[in-house]
């Protein structure tokens, strides 16, 4: 089985999709960490691939490309990408909502900025992506709920319990 995990900065796409890879035991893929293997190999911070993909979308889509051909060759794998579940259609989609201020809270922490700067990079970044899906794929709203099978608010719930969702919607997917 193939699993998608989508959702904005700070909704817990990345921690929840390890846990449920280790329960799952599948090999858990992050479009994150497939990014930052692209920057290594070009001899880049994270930043700078970042302002590269911006200026050419070749690189950006070099990791899209990634995302989509794992997901034709590998089976029994969770996939955490914000279009994972548009470039693995036969997933099973999931996507991580959160309010505004408890996302910002958390890549606050995770990132050890101020609020005020991880409010700042994440509407920046947000924007960006937004912009770059329209112009590459023509997709409007990546996080519309209509694209998904599971939508899950992380808000107030902890990992444990996303997982266990998580891991019920897909027992009750094998069962019937």
């Amino acid at each position: 089985m193939k699993i998608t995990i989508c959702g904005l900065a700070g909704t817990g796409t990345s921690t929840t999709g390890k846990k449920l890879a280790s329960v799952l035991e599948y090999e858990f893929i992050s479009s994150g960490g497939i990014f930052r293997a692209k920057a290594a190999e070009y001899g880049m911070d994270l930043h700078e691939f970042e302002d590269l993909c911006r200026s050419d979308e070749k690189y950006d889509r070099a990791v899209d490309d990634e995302i989509a051909t794992i997901g034709k060759s590998k089976d029994d794998i969770v996939v955490e990408s914000r279009l994972a579940w548009y470039f693995i259609p036969d997933s099973f989609k999931v996507l991580l909502v959160c309010d505004r201020h408890t996302r910002v809270s958390r890549v606050a922490g995770r990132d050890k900025i101020s609020r005020s700067e991880a409010d700042q990079k994440t509407a920046h970044r947000e924007d960006s992506i937004r912009a770059r899906f329209r112009d590459y794929y023509g997709i409007e709203q990546f996080d519309d709920e209509a694209n998904f099978d599971l939508v899950l608010d992380t808000t107030k719930v902890s990992v444990s319990s996303t997982v266990d969702s998580i891991a019920k919607k897909l027992s009750e997917l094998h069962s019937t």
